[in-house]
């Protein structure tokens, strides 16, 4: 017997810009060809000048060669350079270097491997912990965290009144930014409930697909590789100098190396060193490349985590037609049929970025800090929506203006809805993990040596700086101990450093698992949207308004409340009690879409 919806489904379900909520998992033809061949090619250039940078670096020696022969050839007025001094000077430097390297050690850790062993589990198992109260304790942790919040707020305000080091006017400051933060807690408290329903949805994806956590593993990885060349690159080309003689008339600066005297003639050539065109290409293709690539694998990262979420939303758990290994079919996708389109988003991202960066330069005094605020929100509001457009490719396999046009077409009805889950998910994810990271530093540096925490409390302050950013915290962990030697004005730091580096670890794992969650509360956003938009609730989306504690109908935009609705008194859509679509959705039940 022929499927009931047989001729909707072998039409084009995204005819005429409908946007039907279902994920596609069979038609996803190769997108953006064009937009594909120009990032490969950018990428071909990035490397090929970056090796070729790399490979005509000049050591000390033959730079110092180099300088004589150009002061030779120039006759100018300058010290030809000691060829023994330079290759001295350069050997003892090594050593140094290799000596400063061997110092990288935690004595009171390494010299335990117990500790060093235990305190490495732990800061797993605290990250685990962390997901499992985000996934059985939703409500809680957004909510509670969301205070503490508010609570750590006004914490700064009090201390800006009472300590030498603070200010009545900052201690008002931050008293009423303490009083907005917890009027917006009221007044938002139904976009806290969704964002909580929106949140449990997430991490129930990812208890049912953990095999994510591996492709956004190896996202991550892509991504420091990406870094690791990139500033392999600069520093190559930032290195790649060479001497060449300049008139003096063109030397603005009397920056002459070596000069016998301090009268520079403007008829006379002197030796400057200079880069290559080569070289000065390789530094800015680099700093694009480096932008563009890690945007770039941003993208796919969160398409990937987009179609498994349109996988876990629209099919119910028995569904036979429910797609084997989605997460491989959509690491596969996004590395190739969809990766054109990635890359235009992460052009879009990318250059997000550099203009975010450019915007908080500071300069223009009130005037400049206003356009400032201005233009970082209508960044902020545009990185947003690319990220929702990423989604929208990722549920349905579409290039990216068709999906663009669609993405529109939903945050024209949820956009503030959208940044606001999005904004308030971010937060509770970060400050949370944060909190949990700090604990954690604690923790560490009482295992390692309980009796200087009580002495020195107060560095505890530079501890949690910087655990805010963990490769700044395991750096600095590594320089305080290489330095400083374990020791600060005679007085042993080694359990400060030890909660710094572990502190530091368990924040770094926290982040990796926030990226992951965010890109799936985006995908449940989308989806709870489309679903918004024509006029459903979807089984998956029932969580969310149970959050909410709110009626469907509540929920609806205008356009969607004139469409037939849920049955009175059921519980959820069922393939018997399910409203019909709006014009052009593809059937009927969304338990049946993907048939």
């Amino acid at each position: 017997m022929a499927h009931p919806d047989a001729g909707l489904l072998a039409a084009d379900p995204y005819a005429d810009g409908a946007v039907p909520p279902r994920v596609e998992v069979k038609n996803r033809p190769l997108r953006n060809v064009a937009a594909l061949g120009v990032f490969g090619l950018f990428v071909i250039v990035n490397v090929g000048l970056g090796i070729s940078t790399l490979t005509n670096v000049a050591t000390p020696v033959t730079l110092a060669e180099e300088f004589n022969s150009c002061v030779a050839t120039a006759g100018s007025d300058q010290h030809t350079l000691d060829i023994d001094k330079v290759k001295q000077g350069t050997s003892e430097f090594i050593n140094e270097l290799n000596d400063f390297i061997d110092q990288f050690s935690i004595p009171a850790v390494s010299g335990n491997p117990g500790i060093f062993a235990g305190l490495s589990i732990a800061a797993v198992a605290l990250a685990g912990t962390w997901v499992y109260l985000m996934y059985r304790a939703t409500s809680a942790m957004v909510w509670g965290t969301l205070i503490l919040n508010v609570v750590l707020t006004a914490a700064v305000a009090v201390y800006m009144a009472v300590s030498e080091f603070g200010t009545m006017e900052s201690a008002a400051v931050w008293a009423v930014l303490a009083v907005v933060q917890a009027a917006a807690l009221f007044y938002l408290r139904a976009n806290i409930n969704m964002t909580a329903g929106i949140l449990k949805l997430a991490m129930t994806a990812l208890r049912d697909f953990p095999s994510l956590m591996l492709a956004s593993i190896l996202i991550n990885v892509l991504v420091m590789a990406c870094y690791v060349m990139q500033v392999a690159f600069i520093v190559a080309a930032v290195g790649n100098v060479t001497p060449i003689p300049v008139l003096g008339a063109d030397i603005y600066d009397n920056d002459v190396p070596f000069a016998t005297n301090d009268d520079i003639s403007f008829t006379a050539k002197y030796c400057v060193f200079g880069r290559s065109k080569a070289a000065q290409a390789t530094m800015v293709v680099a700093i694009i490349s480096l932008l563009w690539i890690s945007a770039t694998l941003e993208a796919v990262r969160m398409a990937i985590a987009s179609a498994v979420f349109g996988t876990f939303y629209y099919f119910a758990p028995d569904d036979p037609s429910k797609p084997n290994n989605i997460v491989c079919l959509a690491t596969t996708w996004a590395f190739t049929r969809q990766l054109g389109t990635h890359t235009l988003s992460g052009l879009v991202l990318a250059a997000v970025e550099a203009l975010r960066r450019a915007a908080r330069v500071r300069g223009g005094g009130l005037a400049g800090a206003i356009l400032r605020c201005l233009l970082l929100i209508v960044l902020r509001c545009i990185r947003t929506l690319t990220r929702f457009l990423v989604v929208m490719t990722g549920l349905t396999g579409l290039g990216f203006w068709e999906s663009a046009k669609r993405t529109m077409t939903i945050m024209r009805e949820a956009f503030i809805d959208g940044y606001i889950t999005s904004r308030l998910a971010n937060r509770v994810l970060w400050l949370s993990g944060f909190v949990f990271s700090v604990v954690f530093g604690v923790i560490a540096w009482v295992s390692v040596d309980s009796q200087s925490l009580a002495n020195q409390w107060p560095l505890a302050f530079v501890m949690i700086a910087c655990i805010i950013s963990p490769i700044v915290g395991i750096a600095m962990a590594l320089l305080f101990s290489t330095i400083l030697n374990g020791d600060l004005f005679n007085s042993p730091i080694d359990g400060l450093i030890a909660g710094l580096l572990f502190g530091s670890i368990a924040h770094a794992l926290m982040r990796f698992m926030e990226q992951l969650i965010l890109d799936l509360v985006d995908a449940a956003f989308m989806c709870f949207a489309i679903d918004t938009h024509n006029g459903i609730i979807s089984p998956r989306g029932e969580v969310v308004h149970r959050f909410m504690g709110a009626t469907f109908g509540d929920q609806l935009t205008d356009s969607a409340k004139a469409q037939p609705t849920v049955a009175a008194g059921a519980k959820g859509p069922t393939p018997d009690v399910m409203p019909p679509p709006v014009a052009g959705a593809a059937a009927v039940s969304t338990h049946k879409y993907n048939a």
